[in-house]
Order: structure tokens, then C-alpha cells, then sequence
């Protein structure tokens, strides 16, 4: 289990430590460098899968040039990602070499690497591009990834496993059974009022899903809110982990209404406090006090918390991040500029304040 991120010299940063806690919140300005976090842990997943063969660019993430990853600012020749667990560090260093890119990793085997390696599924990345709403959905064919970074494999996920059990610790209501439907559906009607169910199409590489409506009638998902197509493959990725799990999420509020982002980060810390952990990288301030509520209501330990204000200095032009603490009761002890405070600063300029 990863518990620390250290980058030196990628883009924007010079150099920062993150502590990647039970729940990893990355919020900020546009532009400052929440992405890159998110970058770097999936460059040396990518790395250590493919034994640093492509080192920039693969399956997971595209960065293009060393001229557009290095920190142009420092005038950076090399940039580094450097991964701790509890017991074993592990280092990527990315150079040129007469106009290649090479990645050297240090050491080149111990259990984090293995951890970290795609063949052992465990680590989930769901992109902020996340398929919508279709109404056939593509069997996987892949060996590495369950859910496919843009959820695309999601629901045939589902249909394979409904019927399977999930871990006991991650069972809410006991009441309403064991099954993966059964508490999938359980948190989508909680969360979205609504209830999925899926078919396959015999004969085909393919699933047919329905959503539940109004009258509890089942429609095609492209006829009803495209929010519950996008949240589908984070309810199912964080149902069917396991304790030590990471789960990195691009902007998991997309399409919701604020009632149900809220109601979502109350699944995923409720998830995050049983073991599994989260990296997700938001602008939504609906998430944001979604973990403070949680804290407040003890559904996470504030100490299970860590989120990250991102800021580009305006002085040196490199990220910059703050820790933002809480204490026991979810509020705020060093509030930043720019937090989530432009509705308070948008009333007050309607007040004449």
C-alpha cells in the first residue's frame, strides 16, 4: 500500500511529498498541478508494468515530449516519482539519453513494485472522460484492466459478478444482502434514486443496461440523467475491492447534483474507512464538504484524511500545496485563499458587502 508520493521536477512542481492517506483529496486551481499528482502515480504504474520500456507514454496516461514533462522553469534535465510503502521505497528517474527517454527504477523488484504492477489489479483508475450514457456496453477483452479507464467495461463487470458476494466490511446494511446488485443497488437508490439492471445479449459481445425511473419503470439510460451512467463504475470498482486497494478517481462529481455528490463522497469514505483508498482529484466544493460532514458524523477518522490545496506561486511559477487540516468536527483550521469560498465571496458581492 502506497503512503507517500515524492516529485521532483515533472511539470509545474519542484519538488513535493504527499501523504497519500485512506482518502486523498486533491483540490485548487486550474492549471496547478492536481492532474500532475494524478500523472505521476499512473507514469510509474505504467513504468513498472512495462518495465520502463515507453516511459512516457502507454496505456494509462500520454505526456508526449521530455520537453513537456520536464520543469521547464528549473530548467529540469531529469524528473523523478518516488513511491514509499510502510516498509520499501521505490524510485523512477526519467532522463534523455542522445534524444531518448529512458526510465530507470530503483530497486527494479521489492513488493511495492509488485504491488504497484497492473497484472495484480491493485490499482483502478477511472478518467475524468468516463463514458455516458449508451444503451449496449462493450464485453472486456483485456488482461490488466477489470473497469477500463473510462468505465467502458464497467457494467459487463457487473453483469459477470452480480450475483457474487462482496466483503462482509463493506456491506452497510446487512438487511439488504451480500450481493454486488444487492448493495450496488442499494447505494444508487440512496445516492441517485434510481436501481441498474443489466442483460446479456446472447450471441453477442455485448450488455444491455436499464436504469430504474419514475413509476419504477426501467429505461434506456441515454433516456434518463447521464449522472448515473458516470457514477456506475465507481460503485462498482470500490464495491469489488479489496483492503489495500487504491482507487484513483478524475472529478467523480461529474453530472451529479450537488445532493447526490454529497451523498456519493458519503459511499466513498464510508468505502475509504474500510480500508480501501482513494486518490481523487476534484473542483467541487460539494465533494469537499462531503468530507468534512463525514468527519463530523465519524464516518471517517480525520486522521484517515489527507487533502491537498494546489496553487501555482505566483512569484517562483511552481506548485506550491497545502495541507488543509480539521479537526474532530470536520471544520476547516487553516483555510486558504480560493478554497471553495467563491460563494461566499459571490454573496457578499450580491449583499453590496
Amino acid at each position: 500500500m502506497i503512503t507517500k508520493l515524492t516529485i521532483n521536477h515533472l511539470k509545474s512542481f519542484d519538488k513535493i511529498t504527499l501523504e497519500l492517506n485512506n482518502f486523498t483529496l486533491l483540490v485548487g486551481m486550474n492549471s496547478a498541478g492536481k492532474s500532475t499528482v494524478i500523472q505521476a502515480l499512473l507514469l510509474a504504474i505504467q513504468n513498472i508494468t512495462d518495465d520502463g520500456r515507453s516511459p512516457l507514454n502507454g496505456r494509462l496516461v500520454s505526456l508526449g515530449e521530455f520537453s513537456d514533462a520536464r520543469n521547464f522553469i528549473r530548467n529540469a534535465k531529469s524528473f523523478s516519482i518516488s513511491l514509499d510503502s510502510v516498509s520499501e521505497h521505490t524510485t523512477l528517474n526519467f532522463f534523455e539519453d542522445n534524444e531518448v527517454v529512458k526510465c530507470e527504477i530503483t530497486p527494479s523488484e521489492n513488493e511495492l513494485n509488485n504491488y504497484l504492477h497492473q497484472r495484480n489489479k491493485r490499482i483502478h483508475y477511472l478518467s475524468s472522460k468516463r463514458i455516458g450514457s449508451q444503451d449496449i456496453y462493450e464485453k472486456n477483452f483485456e488482461k490488466y484492466n477489470d473497469f477500463g479507464i473510462l468505465g467502458e467495461y464497467a457494467i459487463d463487470f457487473y453483469e459477470l459478478h452480480k450475483q457474487n458476494p462482496i466483503e462482509e466490511y463493506l456491506i452497510k446494511d446487512k438487511n439488504v444482502g451480500s450481493t454486488l446488485a444487492l448493495q450496488l443497488n442499494y447505494w444508487l437508490k440512496y445516492i441517485v434514486n434510481s436501481e441498474l439492471m443489466t442483460e446479456d445479449i446472447k450471441d453477442t459481445d455485448q450488455i444491455k443496461a436499464k436504469f430504474l425511473s419514475v413509476n419504477n419503470r426501467y429505461v434506456r439510460p441515454k433516456n434518463i440523467g447521464s449522472g448515473l451512467s458516470y457514477i456506475i463504475s465507481i460503485l462498482v470498482s470500490a464495491l469489488t475491492s479489496q483492503k489495500g486497494d487504491l482507487i484513483i478517481i478524475e472529478n467523480p462529481e461529474i453530472h451529479l447534483h450537488p445532493r447526490a455528490q454529497s451523498k456519493l463522497t458519503e459511499f466513498l469514505t464510508f468505502v475509504s474507512e474500510r480500508g480501501i483508498k482513494f486518490v481523487i482529484e476534484t473542483h467541487s466544493d460539494h465533494i469537499f464538504n462531503g468530507v468534512r460532514k463525514s468527519i463530523y458524523k465519524k464516518n471517517i477518522d480525520k486522521d484517515n484524511v489527507s487533502v491537498y490545496f494546489f496553487t501555482i506561486d505566483d512569484t517562483e511559477m511552481v506548485t506550491k500545496s497545502v495541507r488543509i487540516d480539521f479537526n474532530n468536527n470536520g471544520k476547516v483550521l487553516n483555510h486558504q485563499e480560493g478554497l471553495f469560498d467563491q460563494f461566499d465571496d459571490d454573496l457578499d458581492e450580491l449583499l453590496g458587502i
